[in-house]
């Protein structure tokens, strides 16, 4: 495993799909970025404290591209169980790409695909401090415990524990990581808007499906979605 550090970069997931020589869990980190991103284009807000790192995963040439759908999900699994052998809180899952705390977004997961490898990126808050607006949606490891980390600590257990994860996946343990998932699935029986380009659809959300959609039970109909961005209902 080859490792790229920077101190400031535009998106440690942009190098590694800039590189011409990729191999197998080459991994980046950042103690900040210019241009991170999220899910759909989102800007990633990058500070210094945050675990800032992705890393490359070549395609099994046995695992259909359908499939790796599921990537997002085995990705997100991991951090949970990462970020729980680090601090035994109440972490969960937000599907697709999301980790919460005290109903606070504490990480962010964005996989794409480049070529014949996978590039994973994760920006999780850890000692990170946190203002105005967007402590109002946010947290950081350090805001619920008081504690400061030692950032590349965290970022090589998450790692280890992907490699975990993914094996387990590759080995066709997919329904044990799914229930694990689901038993720690933040919108579950949660009130929903899922917005799309031109369209949304407001409904109570379910179970995460085995193929990795979301269950959204509408007024009319029971429906399972694969696209779009989740707006849930505050009281």
């Amino acid at each position: 495993m080859r490792i790229f550090r920077f101190s400031e970069i535009d998106s440690t997931s942009d190098f590694l799909k800039r590189k011409d020589d990729k191999r197998d869990y080459d991994l980046a980190i950042a103690e900040t970025q210019t241009h991170g991103r999220g899910r759909r284009g989102n800007n990633w807000v990058s500070q210094k404290g945050m675990a800032l790192f992705s890393f490359l995963l070549k395609v099994e040439e046995d695992i259909s591209i359908e499939e790796y759908s599921k990537l997002p999900l085995v990705t997100g699994i991991a951090v949970l169980n990462g970020l729980k052998r680090i601090e035994n809180l109440d972490f969960k899952f937000k599907w697709t790409n999301d980790i919460y705390l005290d109903d606070k977004k504490i990480c962010g997961i964005l996989v794409e695909k480049i070529q014949d490898f996978f590039v994973i990126g994760i920006g999780v808050n850890i000692n990170n401090s946190l203002g105005g607006a967007v402590a109002d949606i946010a947290t950081a490891l350090t805001i619920s415990t008081g504690k400061k980390y030692i950032v590349e600590d965290i970022i090589f257990t998450l790692l280890d524990e992907f490699k975990k994860q993914y094996k387990r996946f590759f080995e066709g343990e997919w329904n044990f990581i799914l229930e694990e998932i689901n038993n720690r699935n933040y919108l579950k029986n949660r009130e929903i808007t899922l917005v799309g380009s031109n369209w949304q659809t407001k409904g109570i959300a379910g179970d995460i499906a085995k193929d990795g959609r979301l269950e959204i039970i509408t007024e009319k109909e029971k429906i399972f979605a694969n696209i779009g961005e989740i707006h849930i209902k505050r009281d």
